[in-house]
């Protein structure tokens, strides 16, 4: 099997890889996730913490296409039509449209270029806690923001504060 998970994501720096490992490090700093756990496919949000979703985006200032030019991070916020629900394994239609999680966790891995071993250090990310709630008051329906909304909205932390921000967002 470890063959497999190297073949299958042993290469970190590419987007839907960083995004997967970015989730199980927030879930390690929120202290959900144990040896044995296997990700759940298509929920309608990434993380479940003390009652609360939690919906995690990534990105990086390098990308694995071009790993020594500086990219400009974006991150989806747009609101849902659809959820699926996993526990009872069916899509919910969301009328109107919204965004599912209570709270959002924005991760930007920072080195450049972006390594195997550099995005598996925690130092070398910076997070945003941001509750839905605070979103979609600033925000409404926009679909994407940037870093400059994000320090806007929040303050920056590191992955040793997850917890503790995600407890204040609410």
């Amino acid at each position: 099997m470890s063959e497999f998970h190297y073949w299958a994501v042993g290469n970190l720096t590419g987007n839907i890889n960083r995004g997967l490992f970015a989730e199980w490090l927030v879930g390690k700093a929120l202290g959900i996730i144990k040896d044995g756990d296997a990700r759940v496919e298509w929920e309608g949000f990434d993380l479940s913490y003390g009652g609360l979703n939690i919906e995690v985006k990534a990105s990086g200032l390098s990308q694995s296409y071009n790993p020594h030019r500086r990219s400009t991070p974006r991150f989806d916020i747009a609101p849902r039509k659809w959820m699926w629900d996993a526990e009872i394994d069916t899509w919910i239609p969301l009328n109107p449209p919204r965004r599912p999680a209570d709270v959002y966790v924005f991760c930007l891995h920072k080195a450049r270029p972006a390594t195997n071993e550099n995005v598996q250090d925690p130092d070398g990310w910076v997070f945003w806690v941001v509750s839905t709630r605070n979103l979609n008051n600033e925000l409404g329906e926009q679909k994407s923001l940037g870093i400059s909304t994000l320090d806007r909205l929040t303050t920056r932390v590191d992955w040793s504060n997850i917890r503790s921000s995600v407890r204040a967002a609410l």
